[in-house]
């Protein structure tokens, strides 16, 4: 019970540090003690990505499936930062040359978008307790090189080999990331603090989010193969603490009571 309180006490100041995860090995669930790529989860999520790309196929997107260039997961469940609120992010590269000529004016990413949270609210997909997340992005395309879609470590679901293999950093390095992504954890949680002591509008909320993602991505532009940065710590230190889900929340709530009918 003492601890209990303890805990509860920490987590209200801003003594408590949630702890970033960097793990020793790949999720064993997943990944084989040879990095491979295991059978089941394989042949399930090329199932569930084929699924979704079907979804659109069927609804009239002009997509044809000579158009998919690769299928590959990426994020922190192919590499060694993975934790329990770790989603299995998987990419689809797609030639959408012929998508854009059949919608012209019309930005296909916020339709592919709006088609992927139909699809997935319909579907509820979890791999071994993970959700699946899906992207897609242009082969013509690539945002940080020749090839590379996405940081990080990359597998390809279809050839069932690494296009990019994980790294694990020495616990030196982990050790300073750690320390600096601490300071911005706290940075953050001031910020969160004030927010909710202030009774901040859904606007100051947006964009106190919106603060969060572009620092994580300006970080991922400066280390494109690397995403483990200070940036990427402190958010993944921010969603473990509950902070992310209680903002989310906070708007859903807000935003609510921006629309009543009455009598």
């Amino acid at each position: 019970m003492k601890n209990h309180r303890l805990r509860r006490h920490l987590l209200k100041s801003n003594l408590f540090v949630p702890a970033f995860v960097y793990n020793r090995h790949l999720d064993s669930t997943l990944w084989d003690a040879n990095l491979q790529l295991r059978t089941i989860p394989s042949n399930s999520l090329q199932m569930i990505v084929w699924h979704y790309i079907a979804y659109m196929q069927n609804a009239g997107l002009a997509i044809r499936d000579e158009d998919i260039a690769e299928i590959f997961l990426h994020g922190s469940t192919s590499n060694y930062y993975y934790d329990a609120t770790s989603d299995i992010d998987i990419c689809i590269v797609m030639d959408t040359s012929r998508l854009a000529a059949s919608m012209p004016g019309v930005d296909i990413f916020t339709v592919t978008t709006a088609m992927k949270i139909a699809w997935m609210r319909k579907h509820k997909i979890r791999i071994y307790g993970r959700g699946v997340d899906i992207s897609i992005v242009d082969v013509q395309h690539p945002k940080y090189g020749p090839g590379v879609y996405k940081v990080g470590p990359a597998y390809s679901l279809p050839r069932d080999v690494w296009l990019r293999r994980p790294v694990r950093i020495d616990g030196k390095e982990i050790r300073i990331l750690r320390r600096r992504a601490r300071d911005i954890y706290r940075r953050y949680k001031r910020l969160f603090r004030e927010c909710y002591k202030n009774k901040m509008s859904d606007t100051y909320l947006d964009t106190f989010l919106s603060r969060l993602w572009s620092e994580r991505r300006a970080a991922y532009d400066r280390a494109p193969l690397q995403p483990i940065t200070p940036e990427t710590m402190a958010f993944r230190m921010m969603r473990r603490c509950g902070v992310l889900n209680k903002i989310k929340e906070r708007l859903d709530k807000i935003r609510n009571k921006n629309f009543t009918l009455s009598v």
